[in-house]
């Protein structure tokens, strides 16, 4: 080879190693930006550690532009605390915490040597405010062979369309109705916030419930507006949905989950158990979204309604008339019979 050719491999080399390192340093950054909420959100030390290894991080990553060999230190403390922050397990993280009131006891499910399910902890608090309330419990058997419709539920608060909690109304032959809820369960004195449910601060918990409770919580103390759409299922769909919610119920009973802001939430836990929805949830943005979930039901023909009937007519036929605190919130200028499956007790 010779020495020419060497001059140029040397630079073409040369030229590649910059230009490789500049396209790794942006991804650096973010993986900074990753480590530096880590510190503050998911590790339990204190705020003064917190504030050092963040203030060193960014030093390492500021350093790196100049001297390269910084850049390996960066990238081994972001890979460090990634792997830590793996090895928080929830059995251990949540094994001493003491859970708020609402969301101290979670669904318990027991299958019966007939196939019907004893549901333990069905939450049915009488509410004088949102906050001011009587603990009470039920115990109920269903049989799952027995399911007559469910329904799903949609509350958005502070007049936001993109946002709302999705509930699932599940009604048996009997009269007995069961809400299933997915939530973030708070420990006592914690108040929710969209970075501690990306760092691994809370749990998942599957409520069940009264529509007295889970949905009049909602729309008579809490001003929110809720719509309740009946779905679109034959029997043996409506069978296999109750038995894996069932089924969740029991997984997270044994193996607690986290729950997580955007891959784990009310929505992404409930609706890919829906009939011929797990076709249409690959990116999505409406499960992000999750306000506008309603309407990606509707596309699909997963909801009841008149024939050629529009969006909007279901969406005004299904709403539960309520005391809401938004002015502009739907449910306080409609003044139409509402037909939605449940009304407030007045």
């Amino acid at each position: 080879m010779s020495t020419r050719f060497r001059q140029i491999l040397s630079v073409v080399f040369g030229w590649l190693k910059r230009e490789i390192y500049w396209a790794v340093l942006p991804a650096l950054m973010i993986g900074a930006l990753w480590s530096s909420g880590a510190f503050f959100h998911a590790f339990d030390t204190s705020l003064a550690v917190a504030v050092i290894a963040v203030f060193a991080l960014w030093m390492l990553l500021l350093l790196s532009v100049f001297i390269r060999r910084a850049a390996l230190a960066v990238l081994i403390v972001e890979l460090a605390t990634l792997a830590a922050f793996f090895r928080i397990n929830p059995q251990q993280r949540f094994r001493d915490t003491a859970w708020q009131k609402p969301w101290r006891k979670t669904l318990e499910v027991k299958k019966l040597a007939d196939g019907r399910y004893v549901l333990g902890n069905i939450r049915d608090f009488h509410y004088r405010s949102e906050n001011d309330y009587d603990v009470a419990y039920r115990t109920v058997i269903v049989d799952p062979n027995q399911i007559s419709s469910i329904d799903a539920a949609f509350s958005h608060w502070d007049n936001m369309e993109e946002v709302a909690h999705s509930m699932l109304g599940l009604n048996f032959a009997d009269g007995t109705t069961v809400v299933i809820s997915l939530e973030t369960r708070l420990p006592e004195g914690a108040e929710q916030n969209a970075l501690d449910g990306f760092y691994r601060r809370y749990a998942l918990a599957m409520i069940a419930g009264t529509p007295e409770d889970l949905y009049g919580l909602r729309v008579d103390h809490r001003g929110e507006t809720l719509y309740i759409y009946r779905l679109r299922a034959d029997r043996e769909h409506m069978r296999k949905i109750v038995l894996s919610l069932f089924e969740r119920a029991e997984e997270l009973q044994k193996h607690p989950q986290y729950y997580n802001s955007l891959f784990r939430n009310c929505t992404t836990g409930l609706l890919p158990m829906l009939p011929d929805v797990e076709n249409m949830l690959p990116g999505d943005f409406r499960l992000i979204f999750n306000g506008m979930a309603s309407n990606l039901l509707f596309e699909r023909k997963l909801i009841v309604c008149r024939e050629d009937e529009s969006f909007g007519s279901i969406r005004a036929r299904s709403l539960v008339p309520g005391v809401c605190r938004g002015k502009d919130a739907p449910a306080a200028r409609y003044e139409g019979e509402s037909e939605a499956r449940w009304v407030r007790a007045r």
